[in-house]
C-alpha cells in the first residue's frame, strides 16, 4: 500500500461547497484585498486563540519578521532562536535587520527552554513550537506557532489551558497549506493583546500606513488576500477536528511504535497539534529508504541544524550544540495528517516495525 505524506486533498473535499461559495463571494465582490473577508478572518482568529488581536500578512516568515520590527528589535538587536529548526525564522531575524544567537534545545520538547534561553545574553528570543509540542515562552518573547496551531498544555496552578501563542508578548503563525491551518498559498498572522503593537504590525504590512501621530513607518507590502481569507475562515471552523485527528494518529504511533523508535513525549497536561509526527533513529537514513521502498511517504524535519548552513556557521561549531546536531541526523517524519484512513496507519506501523 502506498501511503502519502500528505493528501491536502482529502480534508478539503468535504468543505468544497464551503469553498466554492467563498471563492464567489470574493469574485463578486470585486474587492480583492484590504476588505471585510480579511476583517472577518482577523476576528475570529483572535477569537478562536483566546486574544484580542489578530493582523493577517502574507506568511508566517513576514508574521515573525513584523513582530520583530513592531516591537523594535532592529540593529544592534541579538535575538535568541534555536540551532534545530527551520531556516525561515533565523531568515526572518535578519530580514528584521536583527542578529540570531543559537541555543540547543530540549531533548523532550525539541524546542528551546528557560535553561537553554538562560545559557546566552541576548535582548531577545523568537520561540519556535517545534512539530506542535509547547515549549517554555519567555513573557517578553515572539512565539513561532507555525506548527502549533490549536495546541495547549494545562498546568495544575492554572485554572485553563494555555494555548499556542498565549505565553509571549506577541505570536506569529503560518498558514502554508500543509499547516495546520492550512490555506491554498502562503498566508500568516500575529496575534497579540497589545493594542499598540496591533497597530504597528497592522501599518507595517501596509507600506508603513499612517498611524495616530502622522508618523509612517517604513513597512512592506505583505497583505493577505481577501479570497485566502474567505477560505481560511471556512477552514478555522475544522481545525479543532483536525487537530484531533492529529491527535488520534500520533496517540497509536506513541503506543505502537515506542518500543522500536523514539516518539514524543508529551508532558501532563499537553494536547499537542501535531502538525508533524516526527520520531528519531539512529540509523534514520536507512529507515527512510526502507519505508519509503514500501511506498510510505516521508520527510525529513529538518536535515542539518542552522549553524551547519554555510551562511550561518559564524554562529557556531560543531559540538556547541549536540542536542540539536543528533537531532538533525535521527529525526524522521512520518504521515500524520486529516484524512488519513486507519488501514493507512497500520501501514505506516507495520512498515516501521518490519524495518527497525
Amino acid at each position: 500500500m502506498r501511503v502519502p505524506f500528505v493528501a491536502l486533498e482529502r480534508a478539503n473535499a468535504p468543505l468544497s461547497a464551503d469553498l466554492r461559495a467563498a471563492f464567489d463571494r470574493v469574485l463578486a465582490s470585486g474587492r480583492y484585498l484590504m476588505g471585510s473577508e480579511v476583517n472577518e478572518f482577523e476576528l475570529a482568529l483572535a477569537r478562536s486563540n483566546g486574544q484580542a488581536y489578530a493582523v493577517a500578512v502574507n506568511s508566517g516568515t513576514d508574521a515573525c519578521m513584523l513582530a520583530m520590527r513592531a516591537l523594535g528589535w532592529g540593529r544592534g538587536t541579538e535575538v535568541a532562536t534555536p540551532a534545530f529548526g527551520a531556516v525561515p525564522t533565523a531568515n526572518a531575524i535578519e530580514s528584521a535587520g536583527a542578529t540570531p544567537v543559537l541555543v540547543d534545545v530540549d531533548p523532550v520538547t525539541r524546542g528551546v527552554s528557560f535553561e537553554t534561553l538562560a545559557q546566552v545574553r541576548t535582548d531577545a528570543a523568537i520561540v519556535p513550537h517545534m512539530f506542535g509540542q509547547l515549549c517554555d515562552v519567555p513573557e517578553e518573547a515572539i512565539e513561532d506557532c507555525a506548527h502549533a496551531q490549536g495546541a495547549s498544555i494545562k498546568f495544575d496552578h492554572l485554572p485553563l489551558p494555555i494555548l499556542a501563542g498565549q505565553q509571549g508578548v506577541c505570536a506569529a503563525f503560518s498558514m502554508f497549506p500543509t499547516k495546520c491551518l492550512g490555506g491554498v498559498g502562503d498566508g500568516g498572522a500575529v496575534l497579540t493583546n497589545d493594542p499598540l503593537l496591533s497597530a504597528r504590525v497592522r501599518a507595517l504590512r501596509h507600506y508603513g500606513g499612517v498611524l495616530d501621530t502622522d508618523d509612517t513607518l517604513a513597512g512592506e507590502n505583505s497583505r493577505l488576500s481577501e479570497l485566502s481569507a474567505a477560505i481560511l475562515s471556512v477552514k478555522l471552523a475544522h481545525l479543532d477536528a483536525w487537530n484531533y485527528e492529529r491527535y488520534t494518529i500520533a496517540a497509536r504511533y506513541r503506543a505502537e511504535l515506542a518500543d522500536r523508535v523514539t516518539v514524543p513525549t508529551e508532558r501532563p497536561g499537553e494536547r499537542p497539534s501535531y502538525h508533524c509526527f516526527v520520531i528519531e533513529y539512529a540509523e534514520r537514513d536507512r529507515l527512510k529508504a526502507a519505508l519509503e521502498a514500501r511506498g510510505i511517504g516521508v520527510m525529513i524535519h529538518y536535515p542539518r541544524p542552522i549553524h551547519f548552513y554555510r551562511r550561518w556557521r559564524h554562529l557556531g561549531e560543531r559540538g556547541d550544540f549536540p542536542v540539536s546536531e543528533r537531532l538533525a541526523e535521527t529525526v524522521l517524519s512520518l504521515p500524520c495528517s486529516p484524512g488519513m484512513r486507519p488501514d493507512e496507519v497500520d501501514a505506516v506501523i507495520t512498515a516501521v516495525r518490519e524495518a527497525t
